[in-house]
This record gives C-alpha cells, structure tokens and sequence, in this order.
C-alpha cells in the first residue's frame, strides 16, 4: 500500500504545481466578433505596456514621470554648506539651485535686503527637504517665492502683509540683585 501511495501523492503535488492561473483580464462581450476581441486585447496590452517595462527577469518598472520629474520644485534635496565660507543668503540660495534646472533671479534693490544679509547658522544644514520649501526657510517667512516656468527661474517678493514676530519669553535671572 506504501508503494502505491507515494507515487499518487506526487502526482497530485506535480498537478497542484500546473494549475492555471486566472485570467484578469476585463471579460469581452459575447456579441464581438473575433477582429474586435483581438483590438481590445491589444489595446489593454498597449496601455500595460506603456506604463509599465520589464526590467530584468522577475522586476517591472514604471516608465511614467516621476512627481520630481514632472515638478522641479517638488525634488527632494539634502544641503550642507561648508561654515568656513560665511555665505549671504544669496550664496545659499545659488547653492541650492546649481543642479535643479531653475536659476535665481537678478538681484533688484527690493531684493538685496535679502542677498546681502549673512545666512544663519540653522540654515548650513537643511533637508531632506523638497526644494520648494529649502527656498523659502532661506528666504524667511517675509518673503513670498514666486517662480516664472518658462524661463526656469526663482524670484522673491517682500510681503505686503505684516509678518508676526514670534512673542518673546522673558528671562528670569537668578542672581541675587535682581531679586527685590
């Protein structure tokens, strides 16, 4: 009984291995005849085809743009500036921009305020951060960033609006002759 119980097992896992897999696909209607089956199945394959590529053996990639792609502000970036250079705002700003595709405006005097003031410390390391933001905590928040597409480049405005400083807290000191 061992004998014939063996070789049926494996024939039943060897048949459990060659199952076929179901179809996924949308059903087609009844009423189509075979040319226009064949044009809808080509048609799903093509839209597959165009969203999705084969890239090795068992991996498929995507081939539609990226969110980072498609808005260049959107990328995500890591900033170290070295802290010997003592760099403006404007320096920081270029720094920024060097591989994004955008370049910064030229400087106007509403904006020079802005250039020439020396970055703060905080800002010598920012990200991972999305470039759109990166700009602007260099720029401050009494700056507005405004960006023109078609010539790729980033400009700042000042606010029309009064920007709240944040409300100070009061120091206590501890030594005696401050005390009443």
């Amino acid at each position: 009984m061992g004998r014939f119980f063996t070789p049926v097992c494996l024939l039943g896992l060897l048949s459990a291995c060659t199952a076929q897999i179901p179809d996924t696909s949308p059903p087609q209607p009844l009423t189509d005849s075979g040319a226009n089956r064949a044009q809808a199945t080509i048609g799903v394959a093509a839209e597959r085809h165009q969203a999705e590529l084969r890239y090795g053996r068992y991996t498929l990639v995507s081939t539609t743009p990226t969110t980072e792609q498609q808005d260049l502000l959107a990328q995500i970036i890591e900033v170290n500036i070295p802290s010997n250079l003592s760099p403006s705002v404007q320096d920081a700003l270029r720094h920024v921009l060097q591989r994004s595709g955008y370049s910064l405006c030229p400087a106007t005097a509403s904006v020079q305020v802005l250039f020439t003031r020396p970055l703060p410390a905080a800002h010598y390391r920012l990200g991972p951060i999305t470039l759109r933001n990166a700009l602007q905590v260099l720029a401050g928040p009494a700056w507005q960033l405004t960006v023109d597409g078609v010539s790729r480049s980033v400009c700042f405005t000042q606010q029309t609006t009064n920007i709240a400083a944040p409300p100070l807290t009061p120091v206590l000191s501890s030594s005696p002759e401050a005390r009443p």
